[in-house]
């Protein structure tokens, strides 16, 4: 089959298009045609030797929904042809989605709703189980808790503000332009335009007393401004802690920082995490096919190596107002999406 593949990791990581043979369907595994998929920072990093996970074949992108075309012998849930959606590989000695075909986890895949396009469920699963573990497993939110979302429109952060509000929160998130903070009010979520206004004015403004949770997408010096933001005894859940921090606000209020990576539970193999995974990937996947959830595309990059390539080199140059969808330009999809 075809694949683009990554002969080494580094900064001079490359992206080559190669023939290549999937390893056999395990028991426990559904191989899939490779309908969509989608590019995130996890990705980026691997490519570039940053994240010591990257997968051995060289194949990235754990992001995937297809069509199911061959079943291992010891799987229940599902049958050949249908459609599916899964974080299922892309990193340690699973090969991703950057290929006609990928064997995922029964475990990690759930059944793709009818009528979500290829390119929406493609673009879900790293995102969805990412939002729905901050929220449901770390922030344990409730109804009437106060959030604050660092990068609000990002991949992840579109997902975490409107879920949290879905679920009852009141929900502050950062914005940079009037376009994604005219977007966030249009979801019902406030909006700190954190170029024009110092998160001290926020809290005056919205929380004096401090956030319950902050979740940071972003880290970095957000991550410091975090400490700030939360109230005292409050919990601070990021997924980029790749930084070096002063905690010395952290620890003069008392705050709890926990750090999230999605990937763990697949990596490990830890079966428990993952069947609780499928359970998340299942309701956000269908809170977004009926409307109450908009995954929004940022942009796309057609399965072409020139392309593929120029968009790994480009992910970190700026911002995403959603997500990096990656399409098969030649591919005659119907209305389901596959």
């Amino acid at each position: 089959m075809k694949a683009f593949v990554v002969d080494q990791y580094g900064p001079d990581a490359t992206l080559t298009e190669k023939d290549v043979t999937l390893a056999k369907t395990g028991e426990n595994e559904l191989r899939v045609r490779v309908t969509g998929t989608s590019l995130n920072p996890l990705d980026t990093k691997m490519f570039f030797g940053h994240v010591a996970a990257a997968p051995t074949t060289g194949i990235l992108q754990g992001d995937v929904t297809g069509k199911i075309v061959e079943i291992g012998s010891s799987v229940t849930t599902f049958s050949v042809g249908d459609h599916v959606i899964a974080f299922g590989g892309g990193l340690g000695e699973r090969s991703g989605a950057l290929a006609e075909e990928m064997l995922v986890p029964e475990s990690m895949a759930v059944l793709k709703p009818a009528g979500l396009s290829a390119e929406v469920a493609g673009c879900l699963p790293v995102i969805g189980l990412t939002a729905m573990e901050a929220l449901k497993e770390r922030a344990m939110v409730q109804p009437g808790m106060r959030l604050y979302v660092v990068g609000g429109t990002g991949g992840v952060g579109h997902l975490v503000a409107q879920l949290a509000t879905h679920y009852g929160c009141d929900v502050t998130a950062s914005a940079a332009n009037d376009e994604k903070a005219n977007w966030l009010e249009g979801h019902g979520i406030h909006v700190h335009r954190y170029r024009e206004e110092t998160v001290e004015a926020l809290l005056d403004r919205v929380a004096p007393d401090g956030f319950d949770v902050v979740i940071d997408t972003v880290g970095g010096d957000h991550l410091q401004e975090s400490f700030v933001l939360a109230k005292e005894r409050g919990k601070i859940i990021s997924i980029a802690t790749r930084t070096t921090q002063d905690l010395t606000p952290m620890h003069s209020k008392a705050l709890t920082l926990e750090a999230l990576f999605v990937a763990l539970p697949l990596m490990k193999g830890k079966t428990e995490e993952m069947r609780r995974q499928q359970e998340h990937l299942t309701e956000v996947a269908g809170l977004v096919a009926d409307g109450t959830i908009e995954l929004r595309i940022d942009s796309r990059v057609p399965r072409q190596v020139e392309a593929l390539n120029e968009a790994y080199k480009a992910f970190d140059q700026h911002s995403h107002f959603g997500k990096v969808s990656v399409y098969d330009a030649n591919a005659d999809f119907d209305e389901s999406g596959d």
